[in-house]
């Protein structure tokens, strides 16, 4: 299992099976063929602070159901470890789907559970607008990344 810069395990990603399939045609070609629907969705997850019973974790990219893995491995690796309050500042996220979402109410349970919580700070407009129609504002406290990373 490979881990990223804060030394958490992050799961694997498989690799694009078309790739050594296409080698041929791409060849014939000249050119590079890419999979049908291949697009590549990066996340980096950075925890920015540790401080006792509380993380702030930097997230960049984009959240999906390829991507969240990692995410999730992320927060309930510092929730197993005694922080269970964590901030997730979203300043850099581009987009976040269902499996993200999905994701952020698993670790709020795991860590509300324990008398923890889950805070999301920097939620751009159109993710504060996703957050308001599922209701999931109320469950995540959420405000500009300044006020969370220095408080």
């Amino acid at each position: 299992m490979n881990t990223n810069v804060s030394g958490i395990p992050s799961p694997r990603r498989r690799k694009a099976t078309c790739e050594a399939a296409t080698a041929g045609v791409r060849n014939a070609r000249g050119g590079v063929r890419r999979c049908a629907g291949e697009v590549r969705r990066d996340l980096t997850t950075t925890v920015v602070r540790r401080d006792g019973a509380y993380a702030v974790v930097e997230v960049v990219g984009e959240i999906d159901v390829h991507t969240v893995g990692e995410l999730r491995t992320i927060l309930l690796a510092l929730a197993d470890t005694g922080h269970l309050h964590i901030v997730a500042d979203f300043s850099g996220v581009r987009f976040c789907d269902a499996a993200g979402l999905g994701a952020l109410v698993g670790v709020n349970n795991r860590v509300a559970d324990r008398g923890g919580s889950l805070r999301l700070t920097g939620v751009r407009p159109a993710q504060h607008r996703i957050l308001q129609i599922t209701r999931l504002d109320v469950l995540f406290r959420h405000d500009g990344a300044d006020g969370a990373l220095t408080s």
